[in-house]
């Protein structure tokens, strides 16, 4: 972990679906013996996919079952406007703000390489199909670190037995403040907080250095989903929620399960390069209006 400024983003979560397709034998047909199912295989150390999980994965189907598409209200340019400025320059836990709470601008300038730690076979297909879909919105790289490879983007699904001893090794490293200590122990100690990230900047630019995600292991699917879909999303730079966002997963209300078009174009506005890491609102501001003509002209 990097020494730096640190943000913290809790999610309320809402309901999801996961499946993956199963082929049944035809009527007058004995059945085979039923294979045994196969173990729960876990990440190795440095996060590597085993071997025989690749097919697993290649024989999947679509892993976000919630991403299909849904109607979703009309909103207007000055709507959209308005909720990037609220996700993007303020913070649900942030320790170093502006006079008026907000904070500056953060983005990734690296290649992302996450690291997987207790994942199952299915959270490994959601994560790298979902990496996928990000990259293709921001054109950041972003794909699980090789064996040697370094990572700044640590996801871990932590067991209730596990939960102490994560909390007290972050919390030992001492470069978290009071707010976002606060909301790391409210993950440990209460169940309706399920996940969380966290990232850091470095003071000097404020470009994003690392991502720290934490998701309780015992979760159900319809939880694990929504998790990995909000986390990792807000770990690129869109740190807040607000109940006025709509149509967004950016929205405790739990009315959008995955990534609206509305919080697909705070994510290409963010990533526009005319909008840097360190801008403050008055920079950012015009530019943010300017880019949003330009992505929706037909909305101004």
């Amino acid at each position: 972990m990097s020494k730096g400024r640190a943000y913290l983003t809790a999610t309320m979560v809402v309901v999801l679906a996961f499946a993956i397709t199963a082929c049944g034998g035809g009527a007058g047909v004995q059945s085979p013996e039923p294979s045994p199912p196969p173990p729960q295989l876990r990440a190795t150390s440095v996060g590597v996919m085993p071997p025989d999980v690749r097919p697993q994965i290649q024989r999947a189907s679509l892993p976000f079952i919630a991403a299909r598409p849904r109607i979703e209200p009309a909103y207007s340019n000055m709507d959209l406007l308005r909720n990037f400025l609220s996700i993007a320059l303020q913070a649900e836990a942030a320790d170093e703000v502006d006079a008026d709470g907000g904070i500056a601008i953060s983005k990734w300038r690296s290649p992302i390489r996450y690291r997987l730690t207790g994942a199952q076979v299915r959270d490994r297909v959601q994560v790298a199909a979902f990496s996928e879909h990000l990259s293709n919105l921001t054109g950041l790289s972003i794909r699980e670190a090789g064996e040697v490879e370094r990572y700044n983007m640590d996801i871990r699904f932590v067991p209730r037995a596990f939960r102490e001893a994560e909390m007290r090794e972050l919390l030992n490293t001492q470069w978290l403040g009071p707010k976002v200590a606060r909301l790391a122990l409210n993950w440990r100690d209460f169940e309706a907080d399920r996940c969380f990230a966290l990232t850091t900047r470095d003071p000097r630019n404020d470009v994003t250095g690392t991502a720290h995600i934490y998701i309780k292991d015992e979760l159900p699917l319809v939880w694990r989903e929504t998790c990995i879909i909000e986390e990792m999303t807000q770990s690129l730079g869109l740190l807040n929620d607000d109940s006025r966002a709509a149509p967004s997963i950016f929205n405790d209300d739990g009315a959008y399960q995955a990534l609206t078009t509305h919080d697909e174009l705070l994510l290409r506005v963010l990533y526009d390069p005319r909008i840097r890491s360190g801008m403050r609102r008055g920079n950012v501001l015009p530019l943010a209006e300017k880019v949003i003509a330009e992505l929706r002209p037909e909305a101004g």
